[in-house]
């Protein structure tokens, strides 16, 4: 069965949002800030490299059933002085781009947290962060996004050290089965057109019921819908009842391997489209409407 790099490198994406940019002649600020932003988390991919995970067989089968994730962090080997400064950096940069990034303008006057694993796994399992990090006066939404974004190039690693480790059919649950993040993208396959959902933050794809909400498990078929574009490549799914969306790209319309990576950026104008009719990512946005710069 044909499936798609899935977990392509951020240096990989980056070089494909370059060369995407150039031909589409896409150039704005929010542009340059993605470059910049993918271009700290492939330095980050890169140096941390894919790790060993550590989990046997059996424990990893145990987990799987039982609905649990495959990454504890404090399991992991993240150098956390070291996701500490990827934190700063970010920072830096989402202050430098406060003019189209809302949340941003202040965080100059900000104490930022030192990330630990403590940090990391609350974050992961959507609690409030510790209690240590209360001086920071940055909204929820922007701590979760600057988490999410430092932690991405360390946890794809992990992504890619457990893919093909688990049976895709012992999962079928609404969030990732290694980092247990929500998905940000989605694709049919070319072989039967079986729906696998890709994780926003470790890039781990896993099989999944066509017709199901992955945020709400929805499953009644009058609340679920989609609709595509004219070329039928692309998707985009719909829940009334949690009223969220999630994209998709149809393989069986395309001859040649894709960046998914690449294809959940450039395909920013689904998004505007969604939200215009009053539908929500279930991720942590970086804007209101991503397209508006792109």
């Amino acid at each position: 069965m044909y499936k798609p790099e899935v977990n392509d490198t951020t240096t990989k994406i980056l070089k494909g949002l370059e060369e995407w940019a150039g031909e589409s002649a896409h150039s704005s600020r929010f542009f340059d800030f993605y470059l910049k932003l993918l271009q700290i988390q492939a330095e980050a991919e890169e140096r941390s490299g894919i790790p060993a995970t550590g989990l046997g067989h059996e424990e990893l089968n145990r987990r799987i059933l039982d609905g649990t994730t495959l990454i504890k962090m404090h399991e992991t080997d993240i150098d956390w002085n070291y996701a500490s400064s990827i934190f700063n950096q970010l920072a830096n940069l989402f202050g430098d781009y406060s003019d189209i990034l809302p949340g941003f303008t202040s965080i100059s006057d900000v104490a930022l947290p030192a990330i630990t694993a403590e940090i990391a796994q609350s974050w992961l399992e959507g609690n409030i962060i510790p209690s240590d990090t209360e001086k920071t006066v940055l909204e929820p939404q922007a701590l979760a996004t600057l988490m999410h974004h430092t932690l991405r190039p360390f946890l794809t690693g992990y992504g890619l050290a457990f893919k093909e480790r688990f049976n895709q059919h012992s999962w079928r649950r609404g969030h990732c089965p290694v980092c247990g993040s929500v998905p940000s993208f989605s694709y049919l396959d070319k072989e039967k057109g079986a729906r696998y959902l890709v994780c926003s933050c470790c890039n781990t794809d896993w099989l999944f019921q066509r017709l199901d909400c992955p945020f709400c498990h929805n499953v009644e078929q009058p609340l679920l819908s989609y609709r595509t574009d004219e070329s039928g490549l692309y998707r985009v799914y719909f829940c009334e009842k949690c009223k969220h969306y999630l994209k998709a790209v149809d393989l069986r319309k395309v001859a040649e391997d894709i960046n998914l990576g690449l294809e959940m950026i450039i395909t920013a104008d689904l998004d505007r489209q969604a939200q215009e009719l009053g539908y929500t990512s279930a991720e942590n946005r970086l804007l209101e409407d991503p397209s508006s710069e792109l």
